[in-house]
């Protein structure tokens, strides 16, 4: 449980620190490329905004889920699933959009910091799932529960 844990902590306060320095990566190459960048500056400014209060929930729920509260665990494993589909989706939009050429990719900033935060959201969710429904953290609940 520890380990789970500590993922619930740590990769989305780093996926959040990620987040702010893609936006401002992408923030400066819309200002100095885009006439209109309002439009795109908002829309990253919500969704930096919409990043750090889902970190923020995440790290609260993670905390509760180590003092052994079921319903933490459970809105942590939808939010991972949810968050696994979202990093397969944008992964997946991201070699589309370069023809799966990634030299393509190399150059730009913004693509390299997004493809670290997605690798590490695919392999730090299945991991997470896996290790909150193992035996011991069942039994971890389950005793919990009983308290």
């Amino acid at each position: 449980m520890t380990f789970a844990t500590l993922i619930g902590i740590v990769v989305p306060a780093l996926s959040a620190v990620l987040t702010i320095i893609s936006f401002v990566v992408v923030a400066l190459q819309v200002i100095r490329y885009l006439d209109t960048w309002q439009g795109p500056l908002i829309f990253n400014v919500v969704n930096t905004l919409g990043t750090l209060a889902l970190a923020a929930l995440w790290v609260i729920f993670a905390l509760r889920m180590r003092v052994g509260r079921n319903w933490a665990r459970t809105t942590l494993a939808i939010l991972a699933v949810v968050w696994l589909l979202y990093g397969l989706f944008g992964i997946s939009q991201m070699l589309i959009s370069v023809d799966f050429q990634l030299g393509a990719l190399a150059g730009q900033p913004g693509a390299i910091i997004a493809s670290v935060e997605l690798s590490m959201v695919l392999v730090a969710m299945p991991l997470f799932l896996v290790l909150v429904f193992l035996k011991p953290s069942n039994q971890y609940f389950k005793a919990a529960s009983s308290r």
